[in-house]
């Protein structure tokens, strides 16, 4: 049923036999859907999934003034860069957002993150201390429930980690940081869209259910908020009380316009720890009122998409 409801490019993508019919497909399907930004982040997402960063590379290079005034469209392009480790690209797709929206607190989680992804970690700790300014001036809502708190969670991982190479000072003083989590499984929920509602639905090990639901009617004080200050993310964590296979659903409502939503998933395993990693998944959102499963997370540290 999803892929049914997929546009006819994407279907002739995932059943092409060789990269090069792949491409035959691209070309085949370039005048006919030349204005349409989705068919360009697509196209590039499917071709760095396979490998093929070079035409990918061209897809951008020819075709990124078609999106890059829209913040909306290009974090969908920042996604899957990241999804397949493209971090250099990432951080320049996130300072063009940066510039388009330098009022929305994502904007800053976005870049500081970026940044860490290419190793500029005094970078990464300047945007986060640029937010913490804006604070405290009155410049940006405060926040200690949504974004504010995915924020200071970074900050403080950032620093745990990677303060001796942000600051002169004894690796060992950061490690102090009072740091709210460790070892546990964290789950970075982002999307492209903020009129996009859904709900996720999580499934322990013993087929007992969590559903966080991200829509107007059960949820409108969260989305007021999210405009207000600007962000489009949410947090859950995974602790290893409760071991074995959970898997994550997501039941998609729409977003106002006849658009997908794109959904990043960053996992990260052994979090707060040395051995901290993570793997960054992305979702192309258009089948409503469906409940699919996203992927399997297997407590141990490891992952498997569907």
């Amino acid at each position: 049923e999803i892929s049914k409801n997929l546009p006819v490019y994407l279907i002739d993508y995932e059943s092409s036999s060789s990269a090069d019919t792949a491409k035959t497909v691209f070309e085949n399907n370039l005048k006919k859907y030349y204005n349409s930004p989705h068919f360009f982040i697509d196209s590039y997402g499917y071709f760095m999934k396979r490998g093929e960063e070079k035409f990918a590379a061209d897809i951008l290079k020819k075709h990124l003034p078609l999106i890059d005034k829209n913040a909306v469209y290009l974090k969908a392009l920042g996604y899957y860069a990241e999804a397949n480790k493209d971090t250099k690209k990432a951080t320049d797709i996130y300072e063009q957002v940066f510039i388009l929206r330098p009022n929305y607190a994502q904007s800053y989680r976005d870049l500081a993150e970026s940044y860490r992804d290419i190793g500029k970690y005094k970078k990464a700790a300047a945007m986060y201390a640029r937010y913490n300014y804006l604070i405290g001036e009155g410049f940006m809502e405060r926040d200690t429930s949504g974004i504010g708190k995915i924020l200071e969670t970074d900050s403080k991982n950032l620093l745990a980690l990677e303060g001796e190479k942000v600051f002169k000072g004894n690796a060992s003083d950061f490690k102090k940081i009072d740091f709210e989590y460790y070892e546990d499984t964290r789950l970075v929920f982002e999307w492209n869209d903020s009129e996009a509602e859904f709900e996720l639905q999580f499934v322990n090990p013993e087929k007992h259910y969590h559903t966080w639901k991200h829509t107007s009617v059960a949820n409108a004080s969260r989305i007021m908020d999210e405009k207000l200050k600007g962000y489009s993310s949410e947090e859950f964590l995974i602790d290893g009380s409760l071991a074995g296979k959970w898997q994550v659903n997501v039941n998609y409502k729409g977003n106002k316009k006849l658009e997908p939503t794109y959904l990043k998933v960053t996992t990260y395993f052994n979090y707060g720890l040395n051995s901290q990693r993570k793997e960054v998944m992305v979702y192309r959102l258009s089948l409503k009122d469906v409940n699919q499963k996203l992927f399997d997370l297997i407590n141990s540290g490891s992952s498997s998409t569907n």
